[in-house]
């Protein structure tokens, strides 16, 4: 019996015997295979040799941490590798290649991008990257908008919710998202001592922020406008001098419009409050300052003009209607970023610009100034969506 016909979880030995049993191309004696990942939801190898080298990812049933028990859909990859590849047929250069799929063994095999860097560790490092704002809001408005309500048949929509349905994802982006942050009820929140006080105040007792992150909650629930890759953020998009590569959709499901901007927004904001606090750099600052003004800037204008081109739907044309949907899509896109500013500093799923720092007041000082700035996106939301200039705000409120 073939060892391959029945899932089990591989190690860097079976997965280097399963890519020389499936591919002609890797049974030279030089072909090596190490695990590259260390998220929390897959397995991730590289296998390569001097003519090939490719990307093999590996569902589990559970994270890896497995602090909460959480159990996993061990199909997601066969979803994450179609979506894969729709994005890939909108944008080829946007996205990896996907080579094959084993529903079996719950994998898929990509593309490896050696001649890339992970976003945030470019970031991190102070590469300035001028082709972000245009190719990140081009990746956005195309993969949603087209498959919105006014851009494609309704009745095939409706199926394709039903189809791309992430229950055991958007359960996990529901608990740490909209609720750990204000109730730390799985107790996994971690944030620096000194800051103990001011978190209990203004997330665990403010009940008009709770009132806020519930409304943002149920609409995240409950509003399938359009595909969203449901976890955008520069740890998701590797980058050279060139382009941008768009990885890691495994909670894609049909959700609000808003939500990828927002994420996306919420990490270039951590990049920026970084370098203000540790590095300095001011040419740095005023790139990520001028590179989230520019990505507002050009998803309004790409959207209208998508709006105006491609819409389908009779009732969707109306001029007050078009500014109406698109505020909206803006005012969620403010209350997300808000939202996964918090939730990236007091929760567990924490990013480098504030682990990395091994000074406890400066990290201290760091997570305080981004604590402040979510609480004031999330309530400030409806009139962000009038400020021509979202960066002076920022600076403003820092």
């Amino acid at each position: 019996m073939n060892k391959f016909n029945k899932y089990f979880l591989m190690n860097e030995k079976d997965i280097l015997e399963y890519a020389k049993e499936k591919f002609k191309y890797f049974n030279s004696k030089d072909t090596t295979c190490n695990e590259i990942g260390d998220g929390n939801l897959n397995y991730v190898y590289r296998v390569k040799n001097n003519k090939k080298s490719v990307i093999i990812k590996q569902a589990g049933v559970h994270t890896r941490s497995n602090s909460s028990g959480r159990i996993l859909d061990i199909n997601r990859n066969k979803r994450e590798a179609e979506i894969l590849t729709y994005y890939g047929k909108k944008f080829p250069k946007l996205a990896p290649k996907i080579f094959y799929i084993d529903e079996t063994m719950k994998l898929f095999i990509m593309e490896d991008l050696k001649d890339c860097i992970i976003l945030r560790d470019a970031l991190i490092k102070g590469k300035i990257l001028y082709h972000l704002p245009e190719q990140i809001t081009d990746f956005i408005i195309e993969t949603t908008l087209s498959t919105a309500d006014f851009f494609t048949d309704a009745f095939s929509k409706k199926n394709e919710v039903i189809k791309y349905t992430n229950k055991e994802l958007c359960k996990i982006s529901e608990e740490l998202v909209f609720t750990e942050p204000f109730f730390n009820l799985l107790k996994e929140n971690v944030f620096s001592k000194r800051l103990k006080k001011y978190v209990e105040k203004e997330f665990y007792k403010n009940k008009k922020l709770q009132f806020e992150a519930a409304k943002l909650k149920y609409e995240f629930m409950n509003n399938p406008q359009a595909l969203i890759h449901g976890d955008l953020h520069t740890g998701s998009i590797f980058t050279n001098d060139k382009y941008i590569k768009v990885m890691d959709c495994e909670f894609a499901f049909y959700g609000p419009i808003g939500y990828d901007l927002g994420t996306l927004i919420a990490n270039l904001i951590f990049s920026y409050v970084y370098h203000l606090n540790i590095t300095n750099n001011k040419k740095f600052m005023r790139f990520i300052y001028n590179a989230i003004n520019d990505i507002i800037k050009l998803f309004k204008k790409k959207f209208l003009i998508k709006f105006k081109k491609d819409i389908k739907d009779i009732s969707a044309k109306n001029e007050e209607f078009k500014k109406y949907y698109l505020d909206n899509v803006l005012k969620y896109s403010f209350g997300i970023c808000g939202l996964e500013i918090i939730r990236r500093t007091t929760g567990c799923a924490r990013v480098k610009e504030i682990e990395s720092v091994s000074d406890e007041k400066k990290r201290a000082d760091i997570e305080y100034s981004l604590l402040k700035i979510g609480k004031e996106v999330i309530i400030q939301r409806e009139k962000l969506i009038k400020v021509a200039d979202f960066t002076n705000w920022l600076k403003f409120n820092l």
